[in-house]
C-alpha cells in the first residue's frame, strides 16, 4: 500500500505534548480560578481555540476572562518553547524515515501554535521531514478540528487526493476530521479516552507510530489491528 501523503497531528501523535498542554491548562485553571477538569481537557483535546468555544461554554462560567487566559498560554508554551521542545513519541524517527525512502509526502496539521511546532521540530532535528505544516491559525482554515479543513487544505498544499492521504491522529475530535474530510483515519491513543464510535470511525487502530511501517508495506488496505 502506498499512499499519496501521510498527514500527522502533532501533539500526542508526533510529540509526547499533549501532557505540557494538560499542564499548562491546570496551571491556569489555579491562577484564573476556572474549573479545568479531567473531562473539560478530554473535551478540549485536538481543539483549536475556534472550534474550543462549545467546550469552553459547557464547562467556563459566563464571562471568563478569555483573552487573558489565553495570553497567559502563550507566555507559557513560550516559556517551555524557549529552550526545549517535547520529547518525541514512540517509533517516531523510524516511521518518518521509512516514508522518506519511499518518497511519500509528509504534512503536519496541527491545532497548537506555530512557534510550538517549530519549536519541536528543532529540538528533535526533524525539520527536513516534513513538506508542509499547516495550523489552526493558518488564515486558510477557516474551522478547526473536528471540522476537515485542516486536513483538506494539508491534502491541497501537498497536491494529494485527500482520500488517498492516510491522517495520523490521537484524539476523538482529529479522528472526527479526519473521517470528515473522507481521509483514511489511523488512530494512535494517547492521553484522551477514546470511545467506541470514534474507533470505528478510524480505518486502523495501532499502539505506536512504528507500527504503520508493515501496514504500508502490505497490499491489504483493510486491515485493522
Amino acid at each position: 500500500m502506498k499512499p499519496q501523503a501521510v498527514i500527522f497531528d502533532m501533539d500526542g501523535t508526533l510529540f509526547d505534548s499533549e501532557r505540557l498542554g494538560h499542564q499548562i491548562w491546570r496551571q491556569l485553571g489555579v491562577e484564573f480560578q476556572l474549573p479545568v477538569s479531567d473531562a473539560f481537557l478530554r473535551d478540549l483535546s485536538g481543539r483549536d481555540w475556534n472550534s474550543a468555544k462549545e467546550v469552553f461554554d459547557h464547562y467556563f462560567p459566563a464571562g471568563w476572562p478569555l483573552s487573558a487566559v489565553k495570553e497567559r498560554q502563550r507566555e507559557l508554551f513560550a516559556q517551555f518553547y524557549a529552550t526545549s521542545g517535547a520529547e518525541v513519541k514512540p517509533g517516531f524517527y523510524a516511521i518518518l524515515d521509512h516514508l522518506k525512502e519511499r518518497q511519500i509526502p509528509m504534512a503536519i496539521a496541527t491545532s497548537s501554535f506555530p512557534q510550538c511546532v517549530k519549536a519541536n521540530l528543532r529540538h528533535a532535528h526533524a525539520e527536513h521531514y516534513f513538506q508542509s505544516i499547516i495550523t489552526g491559525y493558518d488564515p486558510d482554515v477557516k474551522a478547526g478540528k473536528p471540522a476537515p479543513d485542516i486536513y483538506l487544505c494539508a491534502a491541497r498544499r501537498l497536491q494529494a487526493d485527500i482520500t488517498r492521504c492516510i491522517v495520523v491522529e490521537d484524539s476523538p475530535s482529529g479522528i472526527r476530521a479526519a473521517a470528515a474530510a473522507y481521509a483514511m483515519p489511523l488512530l494512535i491513543p494517547d492521553t484522551a479516552p477514546v470511545d467506541d464510535a470514534t474507533r470505528r470511525k478510524a480505518r486502523w487502530v495501532l499502539e505506536r507510530l512504528d507500527q504503520m511501517i508493515p501496514l504500508l508495506e502490505s497490499e491489504e488496505t483493510d486491515h485493522a489491528v
